[in-house]
């Protein structure tokens, strides 16, 4: 399937991610995508894949109907395996697809034959007890199942042993020997250059480069630009070249040696007391006398060229992304106070007017954290089902009511008092993002300890309750990032994203069961990870964290009790 890009522009919020991208895959190509943490390879190939729309700009593909042709298989295995056995794993893509319960079967078999897995030894199992390697496979046979023509991978050796490696990349060529397209973002270079027909070289939201490995090679100054080193096969060549050797530069260790034999290089070991890279390669014959002058002719690339501009890290769609906003810049002593009074206030509401002055008031209060509306909208969204099945509930009563349907009736009143007790939870919950996104880690434990410092004098274990408190805090929005992610997955395997399909009962299991094995995993990794750094209750902390109150939180104070008491009065 060919894809092309034209002008696309896709934007979080006021945060633009990629840039006028202008991009041709030719049909059964294999394209490598590549560029440092943070420079859109993993945005742009959602955006191609369908699962985002470009904000600007447009996507064409050559076959009608590119959703059902495309599979995209993700970084991360552990967020795409949802069913109790590798079988009803993988057949999940062929339900959502409307085939037949006798046909999923054979179709299972054979996607786990592409990836190299015996069907016999790996149907059955259940695929959260699978090794990395062998759940990367998995994932990847659930996207083949379903005979897409376009294949997408997010860095599909993270995590993986060379040996896995290598069978993936065998794997990844089969694939291509049968016309598929594929798409792979990887920072592994050395392994997927000499398969690559095209790399395209992100920087910043844009495309940098796209055009073939040999041509990128010979251009170190770009590669070193985009925060990427050449593979080590390139890196070796170019070393040799400034040392007056003439050689080619190669994107493989392969290639690299056959111009060792070409140009009369003999490859030996190292004797004793020789360096390992001035002895690894010898000529047959002396240097010839202009050495000096090409290497003076070809500057070293390590004292030529600066370091790129580093991104601060990959962008997650379910991750807070506030930049520097007024409410993030207040002590979290301040928003600590506010989350308090603004609750009591919220739990105290009784009629509209306060619920509307109250939705005011959050309103303004996410324009001042620059919190996307997008994000607004994915946190709220499973609460209001929720809390919506609440007030229906609340609104029910056997046998009367105001409107009598059978036994059961309606009664404005229960409808009227559960909405108002829903609407007050759901406001606290959005008062909770907004202070949560506000507010990393370290303030916020920093401010709470802050606050209940003196129940020391009681015998209180005040350290233990605010590690509590901060690990507490800082897993919700993690939990939410990992429940994204999987309802991604489901709509990368078939799953409708819209109505109320989703939301049956079955369907929230394959959320919910990984979910928990997420957060089990994460409780055990964080267990070791606190015994490993010898945390000890009884040893007092010192705080890297400098709480500091200015005329800001002063304001910010005098602000919040002002519009509590409105709110009390009116509400």
């Amino acid at each position: 399937m060919r894809i092309d890009c034209t002008d696309v522009t896709f934007s979080y919020g006021e945060h633009k991610i990629l840039q006028d991208i202008d991009l041709a895959i030719p049909s059964g190509s294999l394209t490598i995508f590549c560029g440092e943490t943070g420079s859109g390879k993993s945005t742009l190939l959602q955006v191609m894949s369908g699962l985002e729309q470009p904000s600007h700009g447009t996507i064409t593909y050559s076959d009608p109907h590119p959703r059902q042709a495309t599979a995209i298989v993700f970084q991360l295995p552990d967020t795409q395996i949802f069913a109790g056995t590798v079988q009803e794993d993988i057949e999940y893509g062929l339900e959502m697809r409307g085939v037949s319960k006798q046909d999923r079967e054979p179709k299972a078999r054979e996607a786990l034959k592409q990836v190299g897995l015996q069907p016999d030894d790996f149907l059955a199992r259940s695929p959260f007890l699978l090794s990395g390697g062998e759940k990367r496979r998995v994932v990847i046979a659930g996207a083949l199942v379903a005979e897409p023509k376009l294949l997408i991978l997010d860095e599909p050796t993270a995590g993986l042993d060379p040996a896995a490696c290598r069978e993936l990349v065998g794997v990844l060529q089969r694939l291509r020997e049968q016309g598929l397209t594929l798409l792979v973002s990887t920072h592994d270079l050395d392994l997927f250059f000499p398969l690559a027909d095209q790399v395209v070289v992100m920087r910043e939201g844009r495309v940098q480069f796209a055009g073939e490995a040999d041509e990128l090679v010979a251009n170190p100054v770009l590669m070193e630009e985009a925060g990427l080193e050449l593979p080590a096969a390139a890196r070796i060549a170019h070393r040799l070249q400034q040392n007056g050797m003439q050689v080619a530069i190669p994107i493989s260790v392969d290639q690299l040696l056959q111009s060792f034999d070409a140009k009369g290089f003999v490859v030996r070991e190292p004797v004793d007391g020789e360096q390992p890279l001035s002895a690894t390669v010898q000529l047959r014959a002396s240097l010839p006398e202009s050495k000096r002058a090409r290497r003076e002719q070809t500057p070293d690339l390590e004292e030529d060229h600066h370091s790129p501009t580093t991104r601060d890290g990959s962008w997650d769609w379910n991750a807070p992304q506030i930049g520097h906003s007024l409410l993030e810049r207040l002590d979290p002593r301040m928003k600590w106070l506010g989350m308090f009074i603004f609750s009591l206030v919220l739990l105290q509401i009784s009629n509209i007017v306060g619920v509307l002055a109250s939705i005011t008031l959050l309103g303004g209060m996410l324009s001042l954290s620059n919190i996307p509306w997008k994000r607004v909208v994915t946190f709220m969204r499973p609460f209001v089902l929720m809390f919506g099945f609440f007030w229906l509930v609340a609104a029910l009563q056997w046998g009367g009511g105001d409107v009598a349907v059978g036994p059961i009736g309606i009664s404005y009143e229960g409808a009227t008092q559960g909405g108002l007790g829903v609407l007050r939870f759901l406001l606290l919950i959005l008062l909770g993002l907004v202070f949560t996104d506000t507010t990393t880690g370290a303030p916020l434990r920093e401010g709470f300890e802050w606050a209940i410092r003196p129940l020391r004098k009681v015998k209180v274990p005040v350290r233990d309750l605010s590690f509590s408190v901060s690990i507490v805090l800082q897993f919700v929005p993690w939990i939410l990032e990992k429940a994204g992610q999987l309802r991604k997955a489901l709509a990368s395997r078939g799953q409708d994203s819209r109505g109320l399909a989703k939301w049956s009962p079955r369907h929230l299991s394959f959320l919910i069961v990984p979910l928990v094995i997420l957060v089990i995993k994460m409780g055990d990794e964080l267990a070791v990870a606190i015994e490993s750094r010898g945390y000890d209750r009884h040893v007092e902390r010192t705080s890297w964290y400098e709480l500091k109150w200015t005329r800001k939180d002063t304001a910010a104070t005098a602000f919040v009790l002002l519009t509590a008491s409105l709110l009390m009065i009116w509400g």
